[in-house]
């Protein structure tokens, strides 16, 4: 078969059928070291990758980098990620073999927001839609969350356990597809790190633009006020005014051992879609949805 020119979800699709006509016990859990020196001795025996390996890593999350010779490859991840966080960042890294890797011979290093595919550059963004795919199949994951439902954090909690995944991975994959207007917010001591919206928030004017000044949470939200009950990890409505100018359901929870907190906001679905007819900044939201000036 001819792999040239195949594009990441080309890709993912390809391996996902294998998965699926295999369809060994783990299905969605997976060995994505095995997995990715098997398939790439298998489909690429000219440059296989050589070796998977959890190494310190100081300035990236993961790395695809290539041997001496230039004829193996090696995917390296940073091993002070969780095993899931580990996983996904591996699979991140077969993308970039699988569709980058003769473009750039020298081999790739990825930091968090490349991992996730939140800086904005096209390449990051096809490596993370290759892992979310491969990992999450997307007829698979709608089936557990229709995109026209609302989620919660339980419910994406058990979707993360299910593909050996991240919490912060599986909502992504959800905001992804959903057809819902969400947001997830990712804070620490008050401060907005990033977030990131769901396509319907993007066009009602739902998003935080975290790529500029430091973002305040707001004061009167659950995580403004340090509030992490069972009940905030449930979800609170608040009236208008507290997030934006409309009601807004808020779940909050804290990660103590990354130090930080997820909340994830949900609107109503009906609502009319903005246009913006003058020129604008471009801010990471629009970098997301491939905006160009």
């Amino acid at each position: 078969m001819n792999f040239e020119g195949w594009g990441s979800q080309r890709w993912a699709i390809h391996l996902t059928q294998l998965l699926n006509a295999a369809n060994p016990p783990d299905r969605y859990r997976f060995n994505i070291a095995a997995f990715a020196k098997e398939i790439s001795n298998t489909l690429c025996p000219d440059d296989p990758i050589a070796e998977v390996r959890s190494v310190d890593l100081e300035d990236c999350e993961g790395a695809l980098l290539p041997s001496d010779s230039g004829k193996r490859w090696g995917i390296y991840v940073n091993k002070k990620g969780s095993p899931r966080r580990r996983r996904f960042t591996a699979a991140h890294e077969l993308g970039h073999y699988l569709v980058h890797r003769q473009k750039y011979p020298d081999g790739l290093r990825c930091d968090e927001a490349a991992v996730d595919g939140r800086n904005g550059i096209e390449i990051e963004r096809e490596a993370n839609d290759f892992a979310s795919t491969l990992l999450m199949p997307l007829d698979d994951f709608r089936r557990r969350i229709p995109a026209k439902s609302e989620t919660d954090f339980d419910q994406l909690s058990e979707c993360a356990t299910h593909y050996d995944v991240s919490l912060v991975a599986a909502i992504l994959r959800w905001l992804r597809y959903t057809e819902r207007r969400a947001i997830i917010v990712v804070s620490r001591d008050g401060y907005m790190n990033w977030a990131w919206s769901s396509e319907a928030a993007l066009k009602s004017r739902r998003y935080f633009k975290t790529s500029g000044a430091p973002v305040e949470v707001p004061a009167r939200s659950l995580v403004g006020q340090s509030i992490f009950t069972e009940e905030a990890r449930a979800g609170v409505k608040h009236a208008e005014g507290v997030w934006f100018d409309e009601p807004t359901k808020e779940m909050t929870l804290r990660a103590e051992q990354y130090d930080l907190n997820y909340t994830l906001l949900q609107f109503a679905d009906a609502v009319p879609v903005f246009h913006h007819d003058g020129p604008r900044d471009l801010d990471t939201y629009d970098r997301f949805m491939g905006v160009r000036e």
